[in-house]
């Protein structure tokens, strides 16, 4: 299952917690130039976010987990092949009970916070903070996926990096910023929500979101708890998906709802999952209830990396 903290940690990676929260509309008097400046002020954080070391473009590798010893390095010998960069034997993970034991190879150096180590036992991403062991631009953390186990790899100096020049965007309007109707439900319903592993995973739901474009009603199916969290999640696919935009979907944020259960949809800021930029993500897709019968033409369109060769 992809936990809510795993959620969140998607979240922070994507560089998606640089919006501002709450209920009130700060948006709704300002003129077409100033929300275009705020949306490309917030399209910029996003840009400079997966510029960052550690961000979806530094994804490297994505190795199932199996009970016992799984040895480490880019030895084609090993359980676990790293890139050709890495040492021949990196060391070893031994799975016991959920349990994570890492003995590094005692001629690699490895570190934990800038801290060699020998010996470490490793937190999942479950927790929202799993113990990254580093052997120069390499990086690697566990990661929990619907009760089964990941070894994540990441590397500073992936050619991602060289490849990225931004994210191409359909053109900014307000008529894309919708307000909302939270109808919550009298008991919390569950959904089902696909991934890219090509399993399911199920959250709980609270209700939906209303809306009207262009004279239609429509609905969406929002991720998170009304009463505790500040914002809604949503798994958005719509009539673009596969043409324009990528065929898995696209992310949205949403404030959650006022005392008179009112927010604001702003497709301007609907983004790419991370499975755009690297086949080792582990998208939720769109549930069936979020695939919208209509063409949102605003956000981020299909990533294109530019050619380095």
């Amino acid at each position: 299952m992809l936990t809510r903290a795993a959620l969140l940690l998607l979240a922070i990676t994507s560089g998606l917690l640089l919006c501002s929260c709450g209920t009130a509309d700060p948006d709704g008097s300002l003129s077409d130039k100033e929300y275009a400046t705020k949306i490309n002020q917030w399209h910029k954080k996003r840009i400079d976010s997966l510029k960052a070391k550690d961000s979806w473009l530094s994804l490297a590798g994505l190795y199932k987990l199996r009970e016992g010893v799984n040895t480490i390095g880019a030895d084609s010998s090993n359980s676990i092949i790293f890139p050709p960069k890495a040492p021949s034997e990196v060391g070893t993970l031994t799975v016991s009970d959920s349990t994570f034991l890492f003995k590094a190879n005692p001629n690699v150096t490895i570190t934990r916070d800038e801290q060699k180590v020998s010996t470490q036992k490793l937190v999942t991403d479950a927790t929202g903070s799993p113990t990254i062991l580093q052997h120069r631009s390499l990086r690697w953390y566990v990661i929990e996926r619907r009760g089964e186990f990941y070894l994540r790899l990441k590397d500073s100096k992936h050619p991602n990096f060289a490849s990225f020049n931004g994210i191409d965007r359909f053109p900014i309007s307000q008529s894309w910023r919708v307000q909302a109707t939270f109808s919550r439900f009298e008991t919390p319903q569950t959904i089902s929500i696909p991934d890219a592993l090509g399993d399911v995973y199920r959250d709980s739901l609270y209700g939906r979101l209303e809306f009207t474009l262009n004279g239609q009603q429509y609905s969406l199916a929002p991720l998170g708890n009304p009463d505790t969290d500040d914002r809604f999640f949503i798994i958005l696919g719509d009539q673009t998906n596969g043409k324009s935009t990528y065929s898995g979907g696209r992310y949205l944020y949403v404030s959650t709802p006022d005392k008179k259960s009112t927010t604001y949809i702003d497709f301007n800021k609907a983004y790419n999952p991370p499975c755009v930029f690297t086949r080792f993500a582990t998208c939720p897709l769109p549930p069936a209830r979020n695939k919208l019968n209509i063409k949102i033409e605003a956000g981020e369109k299909m990533y294109q990396p530019i050619d380095t060769r």
